[in-house]
């Protein structure tokens, strides 16, 4: 018996994977696969590797009732077979939204700037 494949969009595509370990986390997926495969996926970085500086966090859409429902997960304890079904947003696509919309930086962005600030993710 072959497991079944995991479906989710990512990049404005459908993906389909079948041969990835079920342990295999979202960050795992984008750093060694996606990035070795296609376009460079290099901004969600592993700081902790525990979940809790949120360098490696990311957006998961999924629909609920009709409506698209978003929630921010850390990539590097989220495994890769609940993407299954759902929308699987990084930083490079809010990067890529802002450039094709405005060319400016999103305003939270636009305030880490001005105010000299700086995060972990």
């Amino acid at each position: 018996m072959s497991a079944r494949p995991i479906t989710f969009y990512f990049r404005g595509q459908c993906q389909q994977i079948e041969m990835l370990a079920p342990t295999t986390t979202v960050l795992q997926y984008l750093r060694e696969y996606v990035s070795a495969e296609k376009t460079r996926q290099t901004g969600t970085k592993e700081g902790c590797a525990e979940g809790d500086c949120g360098a490696c966090t990311v957006v998961i859409g999924e629909l609920v009732n009709n409506q698209l429902q978003l929630r921010s997960v850390n990539a590097c304890i989220q495994f890769l077979p609940t993407l299954d079904g759902k929308a699987l947003f990084t930083v490079e696509d809010l990067q890529q939204l802002i450039s094709a919309s405005t060319g400016q930086m999103h305003p939270v962005q636009q305030a880490m700037v001005e105010q000299h600030g700086s995060q972990c993710g």
